[in-house]
């Protein structure tokens, strides 16, 4: 016999849900408060007080979204439940609702429990990085946790966080003594304690339109998104409007675009106009463009007689972190460079210069292709594109004037299966730490970089195939968990004032990373003291360049991008070869790499690239990332394809790395266009030219 539920109970449970809403979305208030204060600097952050209230404001609407969402199972389901008109049913669906709020809730505190870890190592919330948990080297990542985190403490702190959530969920949810809405309760109790079909359809009705509201966030013509975010000029003040939860649900949404071949031309706007995308990045007219599209970014080198009777040794090394940042604060009492600092004084370096990618993957890629990383795309490596021969590999003009190629890796060479791909870019040899002497002292990413230089040369030494050498060599060391070998002393490191007010969460955690970049800067400059002193000073040239900063001790708004992204491109090249005049004011990134060194090495070489020669003055340059960063003399925009927003900057002075934000002019329509154009053809090029 069904007996029809009292309109006061049902009244009570929406009662209770509001109760358990409120009392948790209070929870990621407070959550965002410690947020705040644990990485925004507060003395900057009270001088812009208005925005900060406005991010508070807005992350109330993220945060009110990502309840509304949990509810949503439980609004639907309660419509079919109330309509069946069974007051047992509706008890046992009440229970099930408790157990499935403490659920969802407890994953809830969870994402963002991770979410304030990620924070801290990579300065963003949690984003399409995190699936590098999967596709890393997971033994080693596990290792690092283990040493940067007491996980013990992490248990005990879950589990008291569980007991916490199922304590509030069921004292509230089952909540039997007198209500704090008692007396509205007996007025509903002693008028009318039943209801009929229309007043049923007219509350669920509200309740479907009301979560619905909330979790669109919005009543504009799109829902509330990330880039919804940007309420302030400041990158930091912008972030602490979202939760961990809203840009996880964006990571998975750009990770199914990533497993679909997530089609980067189309996004950009040229896939049926891949003619007009060569035009508008080369600058000529698509009617005086070579047919064959690709051979449109076919370079030569300069026919050299030298060059062909005495072929040079190039090494290129990408170092792990090796941001350009730190090196400003580089002193005799803060020592972060050791013996580099005497080679970065004598040779070239490049400063205005931006990382390929924010992750190690992706700026190799940039650097072995000559092409720039594709935004919201899979690593090359692994995906299908990794099993295809390319005409942009960046060995094979070495390997076809007749060098032997060899890829170096400290770490394990079957790293996000870069195995299987470095054949395919013209290396003859790829190793790692495995086929490397047991003697050498090993971290948990790999051996220690004093190790993988020791290797370096002694491949260089090798005369076995009476061949030169191109070796490329990817470093490990400056990674967490920031351990040292054990007869390492550091030099050193007493950070200044003015610097310790920039560092921003753990200071102790901030240490490590200053050590680990203080011993991997000093032994590549061990490195370079060795190989200058040796019979190889006059037949080789060494490029150096990082795979990205480090963002886990300083926080960088807008007008420091540059800082955020940049990494130094050092060069040495032998006398009688280094030009007489170079300008290292130009600007550049990673694609640009090998182009310099083909100019420096290779006589009459063939090779294709989006990249240029940062040493040709003739020709323009302008340094491109992953994020949509174009940087320029003239000004900078930073570019998302996904939305098609843009920011638009000048710089401060001539004098300064600092950015400014401005309208939008000519010269920042043309980096946009430029940047659009140069990742639409290396996606064409990818799916192409290869066989």
């Amino acid at each position: 016999m069904f007996q029809d539920i009292p309109f006061l109970r049902i009244i009570r449970f929406i009662g209770r849900v509001i109760l358990l809403n409120a009392a948790v979305l209070f929870l990621m208030s407070v959550y965002r408060l410690v947020f705040c204060f644990y990485y925004g600097d507060i003395a900057y952050l009270s001088s812009h007080i208005a925005y900060v209230l406005k991010a508070f404001f807005m992350g109330a609407r993220y945060d009110l979204a990502v309840v509304a969402y949990i509810n949503g199972l439980v609004t639907f389901s309660f419509i079919p439940v109330w309509l069946f008109r069974s007051e047992s049913l509706f008890n046992k669906w009440q229970k099930l609702v408790r157990w499935y709020y403490f659920v969802l809730f407890s994953v809830l505190f969870i994402v963002l429990f991770f979410d304030f870890g990620f924070f801290s190592y990579f300065k963003n919330h949690i984003n399409i990085l995190i699936f590098g948990i999967f596709d890393d080297d997971t033994r080693a990542l596990w290792s690092t946790i283990q040493s940067n985190y007491n996980l013990y403490a992490a248990a005990g702190g879950f589990a008291a966080l569980f007991v916490f959530i199922f304590a509030l969920v069921f004292r509230i949810m089952s909540f039997k003594g007198p209500h704090q809405l008692t007396d509205v309760y007996q007025i509903i109790a002693h008028t009318n304690t039943r209801i009929g079909a229309w007043g049923k359809v007219g509350i669920l009705f509200a309740l479907l339109s009301l979560n619905f509201i909330a979790a669109r966030g919005s009543f504009a013509l799109f829902p509330l998104g990330v880039m919804d975010a940007e309420v302030s000029p400041d990158l930091f003040i912008n972030k602490l409007c979202l939760n961990g939860v809203f840009t996880l649900q964006e990571a998975v949404e750009f990770r199914m675009k990533e497993n679909r071949d997530y089609d980067v031309s189309a996004q950009t706007g040229y896939k049926d106009a891949m003619p007009q995308a060569f035009a508008d990045f080369i600058g000529k007219e698509a009617a005086a463009l070579d047919p064959v599209l690709p051979q449109n970014l076919v370079r030569y080198t300069k026919y050299n007689a030298v060059r062909e009777r005495n072929k040079l040794n190039v090494i290129v090394i990408m170092m792990e972190g090796f941001g350009t940042d730190l090196m400003h604060y580089n002193s005799p009492s803060f020592n972060v460079m050791g013996e580099l600092k005497e080679h970065f004084d004598a040779d070239t370096v490049f400063y205005n210069f931006l990382s390929g990618d924010v992750g190690t993957i992706g700026s190799l890629e940039a650097i072995i292709t000559s092409l720039p990383k594709r935004p919201m795309a899979k690593p090359i490596t692994q995906s299908r594109y990794a099993f295809k021969n390319y005409p942009f590999g960046a060995a094979l003009p070495y390997r076809r004037a007749g060098y032997e190629t060899i890829f170096l890796y400290g770490g394990n060479i079957g790293w996000r299966n870069v195995l299987s791909f470095l054949p395919r870019m013209g290396f003859d040899t790829s190793l790692g730490s495995g086929a490397m002497p047991s003697s050498y002292e090993r971290n948990q990413w790999g051996v220690y970089d004093e190790h993988l230089f020791d290797y370096v040369f002694r491949k260089l030494s090798d005369t076995s195939s009476g061949k030169p050498k191109f070796i490329f060599a990817l470093s490990t060391s400056n990674h967490p968990p920031y351990s040292l070998p054990s007869g390492y002393k550091p030099l050193p490191l007493t950070p200044s004032p003015e610097l310790k007010k920039l560092i921003t969460g753990d200071t102790k955690l901030a240490q490590g990373r200053f050590e680990t970049y203080q011993y991997a800067c000093a032994k590549l400059g061990e490195f370079l003291t060795r190989l200058k002193k040796s019979e190889y000073a006059r037949n080789t040239i060494v490029a150096v360049t990082g795979d990205h900063n480090f963002w886990s001790v300083f926080d960088y708004g807008a007008d420091r991008y540059l800082d955020m992204d940049g990494v130094p491109f050092y060069l040495y090249v032998p006398p009688g070869v280094k030009p007489a005049s170079i300008d290292t004011a130009v600007f550049g990134s990673h694609i640009d790499i090998m182009p310099t060194v083909y100019a420096l090495s290779l006589s009459s070489a063939q090779y294709m690239t989006e990249g240029r020669d940062m040493l040709d003055q003739a020709q323009p340059h302008a340094a491109y990332n992953v994020d949509g960063l174009v940087m320029t003399p003239a000004g900078a925009v930073r570019h998302s394809i996904e939305n098609n927003a843009t920011h638009y900057f000048l710089w401060e002075s001539s004098a300064t790395r600092r950015l400014v934000e401005s309208p939008s002019e000519s010269l920042h329509s043309g980096l946009v266009k430029q940047y659009r154009s140069a990742v639409a053809i290396a996606d064409y090029l990818l799916k192409e030219t290869g066989k």
